[in-house]
């Protein structure tokens, strides 16, 4: 049997490269036995190494030993292929490279370890796991199921009542108080085991536990997880085109020293096959690996009295040049306390001026309401927009609010929503001079 040094020099003769012209070429034998430059010098070439980078690239090549790379003669079987050859060139199917042995050293030349990426295994063909491997990427319908370790999980009631969880831990008195140590909650160090906290306050009366404003007890230090604000911004946006700091949420306050990073994680598990796979060349078969199971987060113990304590976000602070969140606190909620509920326009095409490009431009977005206790707190109100036309002024009298909800006393009976803008042709002056005209012909 050749040695292993006459095995290589054998193949690399029969390697085909890449010309400029773009046609493949097979290198002559003398020129691999007198001046054999390994295929790695072409690749350099074409990726534009230079000659150092090119020799230091040899030099690396040929500490290698022997066993350390797979080799396979060009006589023989061939091995079953097991990378997807289209990641490198456009059209080339698994077939062509499987049944061309001349394709197949160009891809060996110009792509080396091309078929010992484990990314790249085929397995197409060989089952349902396989199936589910080539739709990986592919987006699906299915639901997916939401592990509940770590979650907050409601009551019935809030749940029906349209309120969201939220979760905050309490501030160390003296050593998260004060301009330095918030900066620090906001802005851990890289070396920091905690993740960034949001400071803030929940204050307020809540008569239905007890609890006045007027006593000092009532306002309690707490710092927010940003991850939790910000999922809440993603939501629902903060600003006019959203209603996050005009929303009910049952905050849930933990101990300070209770802030773990497996209570914020995603605990979204997708229904569709996450296994990855691998191939057995002696067994020639196809075996899966499940993917690692989620870390179970440390249990934790809410403060006693603050379990779902309905609130509403207040005083939520942006920073200036980075727009996130820089500071949020908490008032309390409760049936008799009026809640602001932005204003939505409905039924825009059945207004004359509106369908022809014309706008309801709003003064107030957003109108004080009472909600009662067992009944949906709405995400917005309903503004009817049927029959308007240009420069209609648009007052409460318009609102469609639902069973359960009162527009608080203190909002005035002509109440300002907006006044309809644009749309020429949307006006009725124009439309009644037209039939007077055609009435008078």
């Amino acid at each position: 049997m050749a040695p292993s040094s006459q095995i290589k020099l054998m193949r690399h003769a029969a390697r085909s490269v890449l010309s400029r012209d773009g046609h493949l070429r097979i290198l002559p034998s003398s020129f691999s036995s007198s001046s054999s430059l390994p295929s790695s010098h072409y690749a350099a070439r074409e990726h534009g190494l230079g000659p150092q980078q090119r020799r230091r690239q040899q030099q690396q090549q040929q500490q290698q030993q022997p066993g350390q790379r797979r080799t396979y003669s060009a006589v023989g079987p061939t091995r079953p292929l097991r990378a997807q050859p289209n990641k490198y060139v456009t059209g080339v199917t698994p077939d062509q490279v499987s049944n061309v042995q001349e394709l197949r050293d160009w891809y060996s030349a110009n792509f080396v370890d091309w078929e010992d990426e484990p990314d790249r295994i085929i397995v197409r063909g060989t089952g349902e796991g396989a199936e589910a491997r080539e739709g990986e990427g592919e987006d699906d319908d299915e639901e997916d199921e939401v592990d509940g370790r770590g979650g907050i999980i409601l009551p019935e009631g809030l749940t029906k009542r349209n309120v969201r969880p939220l979760v905050a831990y309490l501030r160390e008195p003296g050593r998260e108080e004060g301009s330095r140590n918030c900066y620090r909650l906001r802005n851990p160090g890289i070396n920091d085991p905690n993740f960034p906290l949001i400071p803030g306050m929940l204050h307020g009366s809540d008569p239905t536990r007890g609890v006045l404003s007027i006593h000092p007890d009532s306002k309690i230090m707490v710092k927010t997880p940003w991850f939790e604000i910000q999922r809440e911004l993603d939501r629902y946006h903060h600003g006019i085109n959203g209603s996050f700091v005009n929303r009910v949420y049952a905050l849930t306050v933990y101990h300070a020293n209770e802030a773990h990073l497996d209570h914020h994680r995603s605990r979204v598990v997708k229904k569709r096959d996450r296994n990855k796979y691998t191939v057995d060349d002696e067994k020639m078969a196809i075996i899966p690996i499940p993917p690692p199971s989620l870390p179970v987060p440390p249990p934790r113990t809410p403060v006693p009295g603050l379990v779902n304590v309905l609130v509403v976000p207040a005083d939520l602070q942006m920073h200036p040049v980075g727009n996130f969140a820089y500071c949020l606190n908490y008032i309390r909620y409760h049936p008799k306390k009026p809640i602001k509920i932005p204003v939505r326009c409905v039924n825009e095409e059945e207004s004359p001026a509106m369908k022809r490009g014309g706008f309801l431009s709003m003064v107030n977005r957003t109108i004080e309401c009472l909600v009662d206790e067992d009944v949906a707190i709405p995400e917005k109100i309903f503004v009817e927009c049927s029959g308007l036309r240009q420069k209609d002024v648009v007052r409460r009298n318009r609102l469609i609010v639902p069973d359960g909800v009162r527009i608080h006393p203190r909002v005035a009976a002509d109440y300002l929503i907006g006044t309809v803008f644009g749309a020429k042709g949307g006006g009725g002056g124009d439309d009644e001079k037209k039939e007077e005209n055609e009435k008078k012909k």
